[in-house]
């Protein structure tokens, strides 16, 4: 009964096109027992010239969403978080978070540990609001946007490309995490630079 209910949701969104996309991206942080991809990629692939522009869309919503997400973990605390994933799969988040809050976020996307657990845990925990949206903003723009290009020059070839290629978007990801912790890194260093001069 409810895997009907979630099948047919499924498809009134894909019905609606953009719009849909816009309400699975903005609902999937907060509590969304199925992938935005569910919508998306079919969407897309009706009409791939406009994939790219839907990417982005779809990152934009979902960013906003992440950020109601995080206000509503901040506000309900645990008990709201234990309807989505375990204890157990709670204190793992908690760990990953106390070792690099920025770094669990940008790769959440290759666990299975659902997405709307991070973002309500991100506000339980008090991850610093800017760094969450940074490393949202770019998680989401890395998996969709990536989706995105590829529908739009392969159609339906890139669910195979996708199956095929997903190392380049975790070596992308890789990249960007060295980045942010070069910067990170030359950013104390001038700041202590300063403190001490």
């Amino acid at each position: 009964m409810c895997r009907n209910m979630i099948d047919n949701f499924v498809k009134l969104l894909i019905d609606y096109g953009i719009i849909g996309i816009i309400i699975a991206a903005f609902l999937e942080p907060i509590l969304m027992p199925f992938p935005v991809e569910f919508v998306f990629i079919p969407v897309s692939l009706m009409n791939s010239r406009s994939s790219l522009f839907y990417s982005v869309v779809l990152v934009l919503f979902s960013t906003f969403g992440s950020i109601i997400g995080y206000r509503v973990g901040a506000k309900a605390g645990r008990p709201i978080l234990k309807k989505v994933v375990s204890e157990k799969t709670i204190d793992k988040i908690e760990n990953l978070y106390k070792k690099n809050a920025f770094l669990t976020i940008l790769t959440s996307v290759f666990t299975p540990i659902p997405f709307e657990a991070y973002v309500l845990s991100a506000g339980i925990f008090k991850i610093d609001l800017v760094k969450f949206i940074t490393a949202v903003l770019l998680s989401r723009g890395i998996r969709y946007i990536t989706q995105g290009i590829l529908i739009s020059f392969y159609g339906k070839d890139m669910l195979f490309m996708m199956k095929n290629y997903l190392w380049i978007i975790g070596l992308v990801i890789f990249i960007c995490v060295i980045i942010y912790n070069k910067t990170n890194i030359f950013s104390s260093k001038k700041k202590l630079y300063k403190e001490e001069n």
